[in-house]
């Protein structure tokens, strides 16, 4: 019986669906690539993209941060480019040994989507959506070449310049991540230098019932413990909003981040002298009738900054039945005393941040913000 061969006997629109299956692997793996130097080397406060995190369970950080991400350090997003290469490799050689060494390699992709599919439902408890459609698009294009081609195995040369060509561009992509923490290494020093000599103003007297995440009950059981004195209204909290997200999956179980309000907004905050938030004391009222479901508020409410009305406010509080709450007066004294609570940390701007009692006013680059919360850890042995 003659062998069938993909690249030689399938039909025009088979091979035009490889090729858009491959284009697309490529495509998707360069966001991966792209995405895993941004959360492991971020240079700004807005910069990591969040089309790729939905929810808690659709996100890609979560995988990003997980160890089988890379390989010494090399994201394995880039065998998934190095794939759809191959792919295209075989339409351009057409000869058996191309398609016999694509046949195996791609059915042994396929599998590996398979155990990084479980290991990302099982130990890590989500998916990350850009992964699953590569896992996707692998599974298609193995199928294809199992039912259109009766070439299998491995042809030394070809599996050679395949391997050559791993190798090399292993090598340059481990050498931008070598950079890249050279870099990180470089500016640690005179950080935690700068940290660790700033006054260590303590916690808030009291815990704030807001809280992002916990990881313990008492906030200062935690190794790492950040207050947020923050505006819904404020550009700028709304960046650091958009990447609490990353610090929580990257220090989980570890971390406490609580809020404490601060409206830039002369309707509740008596250290404004003229208007400038003026729907901020709104959503603090709309968050601070909603303490068991905080985090979600908190992230509804930024989500919705830019386009943010008091009859969104108010529809939102009907929809969770605290539209009472949202008005009363004794709501609006809670969110004060919040407030004056503020008092002894000389709050200027928002954000502003306690990292275990040391203020830090404006924002951080993430990358400068891990070292800073790496060094926490490691000096308290956790």
């Amino acid at each position: 019986m003659d062998k069938k061969s993909f690249y030689k006997d399938s039909s025009f629109n088979m091979q035009i669906l490889m090729g858009v299956i491959a284009t697309a692997m490529i495509a998707v793996s360069i966001y991966l690539t792209n995405h895993y130097f941004q959360v492991k080397f971020p240079t700004s406060i807005t910069e990591a993209s969040g089309i790729c995190n939905i929810n808690s369970f659709f996100n890609c950080d979560t995988t990003t941060n997980s160890p089988l991400s890379n390989i010494a350090g090399v994201p394995i997003s880039l065998f998934g480019i190095l794939m759809g290469v191959f792919i295209f490799a075989g339409f351009l050689f057409k000869n058996e040994e191309t398609e016999k060494t694509n046949h195996l390699i791609l059915l042994v992709n396929a599998i590996g989507c398979f155990v990084l599919f479980l290991y990302s439902l099982i130990a890590l408890g989500g998916l990350c959506p850009m992964c699953t459609i590569y896992y996707i698009l692998s599974w298609l294009a193995a199928f294809l070449f199992f039912k259109f081609s009766s070439h299998k195995g491995i042809d030394p040369k070809t599996i050679g310049i395949y391997a050559v060509v791993a190798l090399i561009s292993s090598g340059l992509l481990y050498k931008n991540v070598s950079d890249k923490e050279s870099y990180n290494s470089k500016i640690a020093d005179s950080l935690l230098k700068q940290y660790w000599g700033l006054p260590n103003l303590g916690n808030p007297a009291e815990d704030s019932k807001f809280r992002i995440v916990s990881a313990s009950e008492n906030f200062s059981d935690a190794p790492l413990q950040i207050t947020f004195f923050s505006d819904f209204q404020c550009p700028a909290c709304k960046a650091l909003s958009n990447n609490t997200h990353q610090i929580i999956n990257k220090y989980k179980g570890k971390i406490n981040i609580q809020y404490m309000f601060y409206p830039l907004d002369h309707n509740c905050n008596p250290s404004m002298q003229r208007p400038l938030h003026t729907l901020a004391c709104q959503g603090a009222y709309l968050a601070s009738c909603l303490p068991t479901k905080f985090a979600k508020v908190h992230d509804d409410i930024f989500n919705n900054q830019e386009s943010l009305t008091l009859d969104w406010l108010q529809s939102y509080a009907k929809k969770e039945g605290v539209l009472e709450c949202m008005q009363s007066a004794e709501t609006k004294k809670s969110v004060q005393d919040i407030i004056a609570a503020s008092s002894p940390f000389n709050i200027r701007s928002t954000p502003t941040m306690l990292v275990n009692g040391v203020k830090i006013e404006g924002v951080l680059p993430l990358s400068q913000l891990y070292i800073i919360l790496d060094d926490i850890l490691k000096k308290s042995g956790k």
